[in-house]
């Protein structure tokens, strides 16, 4: 019974995944903050500057960051403003 069990363990694992529920608090360690999750042990990175986990693609942008590959905008400049466009009228002649 206990290779059944375990055999399910393993698909659900593979399946479902962790759930993340079970995390420490967010600590910094070599200029990366994240949290750990206690029952799998994953990394979850986490931004000090909005207060929440980083998505996957924050992540991978941040490492990415990190090694050179990609340059960093500042948040002024990441999205830039809308501006309405006036209507030119034709010159009067």
């Amino acid at each position: 019974m206990s290779i059944l069990r375990a055999i399910f363990y393993f698909l659900y694992e593979i399946f479902l995944g962790c759930s993340h529920k079970h995390l420490t608090r967010p600590f910094t360690l070599e200029q990366e903050t994240y949290m750990v999750c206690l029952d799998c042990g994953k990394q979850i990175f986490y931004s000090p500057d909005s207060m929440r986990p980083l998505s996957a693609r924050e992540a991978r942008r941040m490492h990415a960051a990190h090694a050179g590959e990609v340059r960093v905008m500042p948040a002024s400049l990441a999205r830039p403003k809308l501006v309405p466009v006036r209507s030119r009228k034709p010159d009067a002649a």
